[in-house]
């Protein structure tokens, strides 16, 4: 088990992406593009109420990975430090800088059914895996397809 203060690859949180409670804490409540099941939270309200945050989701947090991501990731790995320590907090290495990154890589390595329609199943695609209302469960199913077409044997292998 990864201590409290490592950051989650990438690549991990793409491998089983209902594992964690994910928070976006870009300080904003309205940034876009968002990660699938993420819920906003301003940056502020965690860093000041770290102790009460903690008190009122330990149900939740008891069992599950609390997953915080920001832009480039300085200001999640920075506030994984203000926790307790007694539950699972990460920080999404990269933050969604490179959460976009590993996305694209992966939908242009991706053998399209048919090819004309490339362009338009890239878009489409992209924006389910960037809409925080997307399901789970379709969330699952595009990465884990996108992951095990991929030439990338380090990503091929993170799908079970």
């Amino acid at each position: 088990m990864r201590s409290s203060k490592e950051q989650m690859p990438i690549e991990e949180f793409l491998a089983n992406p209902t594992a964690p409670i994910l928070i976006d804490v870009r300080g904003s409540s309205n940034a876009d593009p968002a990660i699938p099941g993420s819920k906003r939270v301003y940056l502020l309200d965690i860093e000041e109420r770290t102790e009460a945050f903690e008190q009122r989701f330990a149900a939740q947090m008891a069992h599950r990975t609390l997953l915080l991501y920001c832009s480039k990731g300085e200001g999640s790995h920075f506030l994984v430090g203000k926790f307790s320590g007694k539950y699972r907090v990460q920080s999404l290495q990269g933050g969604m800088v490179s959460y976009l990154t590993t996305v694209s890589r992966l939908l242009h390595e991706h053998p399209y059914e048919d090819p004309k329609k490339r362009g338009d199943t890239m878009v489409k695609i992209l924006a389910a895996l960037t809409n925080r209302e997307t399901d789970p469960d379709t969330f699952r199913k595009i990465v884990d397809r996108l992951l095990r077409c991929t030439p990338n044997p380090k990503f091929r292998k993170l799908v079970r």
